[in-house]
């Protein structure tokens, strides 16, 4: 019987040695070494070394500084790392009002990772953004962002808009009476966001007040947005909900080549054509995951033209077909679904 031999370890005992032992990080404000202790707790900010070292690496910070249009004269003035550093800390620590930068006061041990001398107070942060111009500061960050994300866009991607009502309840600028749906009543701030869809990556946000919520006022920023980019990383198409489905946006869209898809309103004609598709005759096509999708044409009140629209639907015989239904039920019944009573037993009956 030959001896038995000592099973090999997957991981040899050097790998562990290697994994405790320090390593080297480079940060803007300069070389620090870092281990790993399981045994002694640590705070989320004892991560903000690594961070600082993505900065480094790539340029970021150094570029992010030099680009600022912040400048400060006399020996008695406020450094310009120091002052963008403190705000950037207090970001990363998930801070979200000024008064929050106090936390940071005194920390000594994070500002050096970004080559500070030490943190500013909340009014030193608040007067450095008084003394920025608007324009000048728009344009500054708009080109810092679109800087860390540009490099992605040059694969094919779909850029999604959306607004987002937020509830002011103190007198900031641009808080006004408009529709708010959490807090009717309320005054209020319309952001509307331009994300990379599935990715998370903002590309930008523009803080309007509350009565400019529609669509009409995302245009400026969207298109804006996108000139600023070459055409070969512009979004393979744009993607909103039923507010965007609009002729001034769907006109500019097609007028610059770019496809869009959007929701539509429940709106007459749209009844009409949901009707006529379930009363059978209407040619579905199997678009996979138990999903069948029929094109038509339709042309809406305030619409030039008549465009494509998509229908979808639970396939025949899938068991969710019974909750489409039921959704359908739900959706008309305060505007009276009667008149699609015949039309859904017959899609029952497939």
């Amino acid at each position: 019987m030959p001896p038995i031999e000592s099973p090999v370890a997957v991981h040899p005992q050097g790998e562990s040695r290697f994994e405790r032992d320090p390593w080297p990080v480079d940060t803007p404000g300069g070389r620090y070494w870092a281990e790993f202790d399981d045994q002694v707790p640590v705070s989320r900010e004892g991560q903000l070394i690594f961070f600082a070292q993505f900065l480094h690496i790539g340029g970021r910070w150094e570029q992010f500084l030099g680009r600022a249009p912040l400048a400060y004269k006399g020996n008695r003035g406020s450094k310009v790392v120091d002052v963008l550093g403190t705000a950037v800390l207090a970001v990363l620590c998930g801070h979200w009002r000024y008064a929050h930068i106090n936390a940071v006061r005194g920390d000594r041990l994070n500002p050096p990772l970004l080559g500070m001398s030490g943190t500013v107070s909340e009014d030193v942060v608040r007067g450095a953004w008084r003394r920025l111009d608007e324009a000048a500061g728009l344009s500054w960050l708009s080109e810092e962002l679109r800087a860390c994300v540009e490099p992605v866009l040059s694969q094919p991607w779909i850029l999604d808009i959306d607004v987002t009502i937020k509830t002011i309840y103190g007198r900031q600028q641009g808080a006004e009476l408009g529709h708010n749906p959490h807090k009717p009543g309320r005054p209020s701030h319309a952001y509307h966001s331009y994300f990379m869809a599935n990715t998370r990556l903002c590309l930008g946000v523009e803080i309007l007040g509350g009565k400019e919520h529609s669509a009409r006022h995302t245009l400026p920023g969207l298109w804006s947005l996108l000139e600023k980019l070459p055409r070969t990383h512009w979004p393979t198409m744009i993607r909103g909900d039923c507010g965007y489905g609009n002729e001034v946006l769907l006109s500019a869209a097609e007028e610059r080549g770019l496809p869009c898809l959007f929701k539509l309103r429940h709106t007459a004609k749209v009844k009409t054509l949901i009707a006529q598709a379930l009363r059978g005759g209407a040619v579905w096509e199997d678009a996979g995951g138990g999903w069948e999708v029929m094109t038509a044409e339709l042309r809406l009140s305030g619409w030039t033209c008549a465009r494509r629209v998509v229908l979808v639907r639970p396939r025949a015989g899938q068991a969710d077909a019974q909750a489409f239904l039921r959704a359908l039920r739900r959706r008309y019944r305060r505007a009276g679904w009667l008149w699609l009573r015949d039309s859904m037993t017959e899609y029952r009956d497939l």
